[in-house]
């Protein structure tokens, strides 16, 4: 049997995440926290022997990458699937301005993962089906279609928590966990190569 290992490494910190802007497709760039979170990464990547490296084309993950990789010199793979959600209108507010703009309750639906909140979404917006989806789409097929043995995919915090619910399999699931600069592993084989399996957040 032949496996993968997948990291999937949220991209560093920007203005929008310290200020609890919704960012969505919006292409904001590392702040200067952002930009060291990201260089604490690369002795990570060195330790997890990483040989492929694929990052959304929003350049916050894109400039994580850049950073975190910089000891092992690999060239970076852009796939504008792994972009974070497209949540239209709600781009840019604060939680207080959404409440403001669409009411009481949405953004406890838009963070639910209830089937009956999934197809939820803000006008001109994916939503979260429409996102896991296109995700569950690129990874495995980034899992599939290379030879790699260890693959760093850097990517967004909805992302990351969207694919862990689908895969984690009864490992603990937790929100909280997907920090930025935080990496996830999963595992994939090709005994169930429609599969990935969720082993949890590495330390």
């Amino acid at each position: 049997m032949k496996t993968k290992n997948l990291f999937l490494i949220r991209h560093g910190e920007t203005d929008w995440n310290r200020a609890k802007r919704f960012q969505g497709r919006t292409d904001i760039p590392l702040n200067e926290l952002g930009r060291e979170q990201a260089l604490g990464l690369c002795p990570r990547m060195t330790e997890l022997k990483i040989d492929l490296v694929i990052s959304s084309s929003l350049i916050r993950a894109y400039e994580t990458a850049l950073i975190a990789i910089q000891d092992i010199k690999l060239p970076i793979q852009k796939d504008d699937r792994l972009q974070e959600t497209n949540i239209g209108e709600a781009e840019g507010l604060t939680y207080e301005e959404m409440t403001e703009k669409f009411g009481a309750g949405h953004i406890e639906r838009w963070r639910s993962y209830e089937e009956r909140d999934l197809d939820f979404r803000y006008p001109n917006g994916e939503s979260k089906r429409q996102m896991m989806v296109r995700v569950r789409e690129a990874v495995l097929d980034i899992a599939q279609n290379n030879l790699n043995q260890n693959i760093a995919v850097f990517a967004h915090g909805m992302v990351m928590r969207a694919l862990t619910f689908a895969f984690h399999q009864g490992v603990e699931w937790d929100l909280t966990q997907f920090h930025n600069g935080s990496i996830h592993h999963f595992v994939w084989d090709d005994k169930r190569p429609e599969h990935l399996k969720y082993i949890g957040k590495v330390n």
